[in-house]
């Protein structure tokens, strides 16, 4: 979210985020109280780890919650063979780059039952400016403890010097004074988030979606509220909220169109502004031959928001930038992301549609706006499938090209590339063993010329594939150790691995570090197994990883 310099261990990176579980010291599971909603946390001394050696590291960070120049990684998972308070509802665990401890932050299952929502978005950025990235944590599940709605909240938990400071967690939900609306049942408030600086001041903000608001009658139209950063961190003070019944934002709602669905938020033209992308991938959903979904573009300015010049594009719109045929963009936006692919200082809109049909249902495609100060445009984009030249694979039926994406400079040539999951991907008879792509950025734009595709099992890359591993699930790019671009992470949620249940596969991340050429495989795996601490056992380990920004349908 930021740059700066600080000392780092390239080792710590290695020993820290290890294979197997080093010995734990004694611990015991705290109960925070927010709002009449609780939080549950442990944190893990381990032991065993190699030790730091310094090094000088400089450069963006996006999830370095203890400010030493190295991003951290948080992920989420399924709670499973545990001994907690209270039964808990999702499980996300911060691995440090450089100390010895982890930490667990688990919701709370309500005695009426519900969903493991807890960490099914899952973003990080610096909300008051003090540069350590605070970790944002959605449950879109939660219940309100005032009228007992399924509503949905988030828990920001500030980072420091020693790390993620749990005593000072906030909570947000629509309960909570000065956030815009009412907590209903099943709004999903919480079910995606992005941060950013929208306005401007050198702290990150948080649009937080609510794809299952009604807007007056229309069930499931969906919201979107945005928390501006302060120098005490996020808050409800000048909250603002939108809907596609307002003048500000095109489009009607209507039921199901579930806008807020997906969320990005990264600067598209040349001010000082971080703008606002919004998702809404079943807008016109059974009501178009030409595809269906929307997003949305709205400016960021110097007081958030800008409630004019907004744009958006359907996926109907786009079929007439399709250069294959019967490829048609259905669920447009079920994945965001913002980025300069071409180097322009223009910031291009990325929309991963895994649902198109290209021309199997659910082969998947990815779709670039071309930035302008005009905002979003049908005719200037670019749509990339595994049909198109130099992109690794062929397109088949699920393999949900575009589920998850990640954009950042990787090769270090100043211009953004693209990581993009496919879950769904068969690899050899493995069906869903999934894989990802590295799309490189150019002076031309994204493209396939020189693209990388990685699957468990490839010459290199750690594991094998396996049915239903679903490899490419969720991706991040982040700065693991300095050495070349950002690097990635990706994981495979269905990865059963020694030790595990049957049935109840711990799930697996796998590194790689940037380079001048891409990405080169690491020979390291963090499983959920090896996450797993005295009181809990994460299950489908990388669900969610913490990012930019955070939301779409789960794998």
């Amino acid at each position: 979210m930021r740059r700066k310099t600080a000392s780092v261990s390239v080792l710590a990176i290695l020993g820290g985020l290890a294979l197997s579980a080093p010995a734990e010291a004694a611990d015991q599971v705290q109960t925070i109280s927010r709002e009449g909603v609780v939080l549950q946390y442990d944190r893990v001394v381990k032991t065993g780890f190699l030790r730091p050696r310094p090094v000088l590291a400089t450069g963006t960070t996006r999830s370095d919650f203890d400010g030493d120049g190295v991003d951290d990684l948080a992920a989420m998972g399924d709670p499973f063979n545990y001994t907690l308070p209270k039964n808990p509802t999702g499980v996300v665990a911060v691995r440090y780059s450089s100390a010895p401890q982890v930490d667990y932050f688990l919701g709370v299952l309500d005695s009426g039952g519900g969903c493991s929502c807890f960490g099914t978005a899952l973003v990080a950025g610096d909300f008051n400016g003090d540069r350590y990235d605070d970790l944002a944590i959605g449950d879109q599940d939660e219940v309100d403890p005032g009228n007992g709605a399924h509503a949905g909240g988030v828990w920001i938990i500030p980072g420091s010097s020693t790390g993620l400071v749990a005593g000072s967690a906030r909570h947000f939900s629509q309960s909570s004074p000065g956030v815009p609306g009412d907590p209903e049942e099943f709004d999903r408030f919480g079910g995606a988030l992005a941060a950013g600086d929208i306005n401007g001041d050198g702290r990150d903000d948080l649009a937080i979606g609510a794809y299952g608001e009604s807007i007056g009658t229309k069930k499931g139209a969906g919201s979107v509220s945005v928390l501006l950063g302060s120098a005490t961190g996020l808050t409800a003070t000048g909250a603002v909220f939108f809907s596609q019944d307002q003048s500000a934002v095109p489009g009607t709602s209507e039921p199901n169109d579930h806008f807020g669905y997906t969320l990005a938020i990264g600067k598209v033209n040349s001010d000082r502004y971080a703008d606002l992308v919004i998702g809404a991938p079943h807008e016109d959903d059974g009501s178009s031959v030409n595809g269906s979904g929307v997003v949305t573009l709205m400016w960021g300015s110097a007081t958030g928001v800008s409630t004019t010049g907004a744009t958006a594009v359907t996926g109907a719109a786009l079929i007439g930038a399709m250069d294959q045929v019967d490829t048609i963009a259905w669920y447009l936006g079920e994945a965001l992301a913002v980025g300069d692919v071409n180097g322009d200082g223009l910031g291009e809109v990325i929309a991963g549609t895994p649902g198109a049909q290209t021309p199997g249902i659910n082969g998947g495609l990815v779709v670039v706006f071309t930035g302008r100060s005009a905002g979003l445009s049908s005719g200037a984009v670019r749509v990339i499938t595994q049909r198109t030249s130099g992109v690794p694979g062929s397109p088949e039926g699920g393999d949900r090209f575009g589920a998850a994406l990640a954009v950042g400079d990787v090769t270090g040539d100043g211009r953004a590339d693209v990581l993009v999951g496919a879950p769904g991907e068969r690899v050899g008879t493995a069906l869903e063993a999934g894989s990802v792509t590295l799309l490189k950025g150019s002076t031309a734009g994204l493209t396939g010329s020189g693209a990388q595709a990685f699957y468990q099992g490839q010459s290199g890359v750690p594991g094998s594939a396996e049915r239903e591993d679903k490899f490419g699930a969720s991706v991040a790019l982040l700065n693991l150790d300095r050495r070349g671009g950002l690097d990635a992470v990706v994981a495979a949620p269905g990865e059963e691995v020694t030790g595990d249940v049957a049935g109840y596969p711990s799930g697996s991340v796998t590194p790689f570090y940037g380079a001048l050429g891409g990405l080169v495989p690491q020979p390291t795996t963090w499983t959920g197994l090896g996450m797993r601490s005295d009181h809990v056992w994460p299950q489908r380990y990388g669900l969610r990883i913490a990012g930019p920004q955070s939301g779409g349908p789960l794998y």
